[in-house]
């Protein structure tokens, strides 16, 4: 019985270890990206399309934006033949690298702070940021997933959502899909898509 208590508390021992490495290397992790974007965003020896392009460079293998393209789908993402699942994803992708050029161009200065790491479970985290201005602080929280087997060119955590001032963007990219799909299917999406970027 004693054997077995110490078998016990040895293993939730060791997981709550793991748990706490996983949130200080990520934590790690991520402060080194945002100190990069930072240092390419300051070189103004760039012109804007080298930027943006290094700075996207730097924050893809963070994202997983297939898992973020099938999500923003929900059920629809089921019917979708495979060429339209490739061409929705590939939309999605250049969709999202543009508002992040958008939101560089921007840009003014504001610092990072991590407020907390939330772990629900053990293969999800959340970073609580805060982005400092002069004038106001801005809550943006980063949720990672932790896949089962790494994906190659990725990071070993991946934002999968991203809420700011507690609106997720995954949320409202399947509000507004789910919407469009109603009136004009997923070949209108696609048009529109391709229009929008």
């Amino acid at each position: 019985m004693l054997k077995r208590l110490l078998l016990i508390c040895t293993v939730l021992l060791f997981t709550q270890n793991l748990a706490a490495n996983d949130q200080t290397d990520l934590k790690n992790h991520f402060l080194k990206m945002i100190d990069e974007v930072t240092l390419i965003i300051g070189d103004n020896s760039l012109n804007k399309s080298i930027r943006n392009k290094k700075i996207i460079d730097v924050l893809t293998p963070t994202f997983d934006f297939e898992l973020m393209a099938k999500l923003s789908l929900g059920k629809s993402w089921k019917k979708l033949n495979s060429q339209d699942k490739q061409q929705f994803v590939e939309l999605y992708v250049k969709r999202m690298e543009k508002s992040y050029s958008s939101k560089i161009d921007v840009y003014s200065g504001e610092k990072v702070e991590i407020k907390k790491i939330e772990q629900a479970k053990r293969n999800r985290i959340a970073l609580v940021t805060d982005l400092i201005s002069n004038d106001e602080n801005l809550e943006i929280v980063y949720k990672f997933h932790k896949p089962k087997e790494k994906i190659k060119g990725k990071d070993k955590w991946l934002i999968y959502d991203v809420e700011i001032l507690g609106v997720s963007i995954l949320k409202t990219d399947k509000a507004q899909f789910r919407e469009y799909l109603k009136e004009h299917g997923i070949s209108g999406l696609l048009t529109k898509l391709e229009q929008t970027l």
